[in-house]
């Protein structure tokens, strides 16, 4: 909650800062003051507990007018998307040592001697967005003005699914006759998880750099920080390593939790009057 109460009082704070400014330069006329940009490049997830998820990609494409020259406003479309990481569940059993995290056992044994190696694929996330865009320059723009520094706010809507999911689960013992580590096929487990939509909705804020080689072009690089409300994920991390209690799990290996993410794009705006 305080961190959701922060990034809203940013955001306040970034139009109201440019409000205060446009009522000073609000008269002087701005060539090319519409603009229609493309952008992309990676997400990565953040966060202490943010599902199986590590990288990703982000797009967006839309349209911005400035209003005067400190506060530009727009909407645009994105496109984010993760991929599950198998990474984090991909290790094989060792009995003498620390179990991978990808394995589920007994946890109240005083000597655990069996268990299941989980495995999944599937589960990734996308989300496409509307969002409202509020753009703040930090030094008002003038119609020479090549290079220019500037904070953002994108409030959205966006439509998430996370796709189909199948595990399947390696049942290993430990053989004390043999003194070594064994595996029964006939007590493999496998299961499947049909994929999940949903409407939820976040901001994204951070800044940008902007340069006009040209009247008509410019080009951009950004950074932001996103967070989107609670979302179906993977995300074995929110549950233990108890066969029972967590691998029997009906949601199991699904959380609903708010997602953050630090994003990186480079685009292209073409500026018109």
């Amino acid at each position: 909650m305080r961190l959701l109460v922060t990034i809203i009082f940013s955001a306040t704070c970034l139009v109201s800062m440019a409000q205060d400014e446009g009522a000073v330069v609000k008269k002087e006329r701005i060539q090319l003051d519409k603009g229609f940009f493309v952008g992309g490049g990676i997400s990565i997830a953040s966060g202490s507990n943010i599902g199986d998820y590590s990288t990703g990609i982000n797009f967006e494409g839309g349209y911005a007018k400035r209003l005067n020259r400190v506060l530009s406003l727009g909407g645009s479309i994105s496109y984010l998307s993760f991929k599950y990481d198998e990474s984090f569940l991909n290790a094989e059993p060792n009995f003498a040592g620390a179990f991978p995290p990808n394995f589920y056992y007994n946890t109240l044994a005083a000597v655990p001697d069996e268990g299941f190696l989980l495995a999944l694929s599937g589960g990734n996330i996308s989300m496409i967005s509307l969002a409202l865009n509020l753009k703040f320059n930090f030094v008002p723009v003038k119609d020479n003005s090549v290079i220019s520094v500037y904070g953002f706010a994108k409030p959205f809507i966006s439509s998430t699914s996370l796709s189909a999911i199948s595990g399947s689960a390696e049942y290993y013992y430990y053989d004390a006759t043999l003194n070594d580590v064994r595996r029964n096929p006939s007590l493999d487990g496998t299961g499947t998880y049909d994929s999940k939509s949903s409407i939820s909705g976040g901001i994204y804020i951070g800044p940008g750099i902007e340069y006009n080689p040209a009247k008509p072009i410019s080009i951009f690089a950004q950074a932001s920080f996103g967070y989107t409300f609670p979302l179906d994920m993977v995300s074995t991390r929110s549950y233990g390593n108890d066969y029972n209690t967590d691998l029997q799990n009906p949601a199991f290996p699904i959380k609903s939790l708010g997602f953050t993410s630090i994003n990186f794009s480079l685009g292209i705006s073409y500026n018109l009057d």
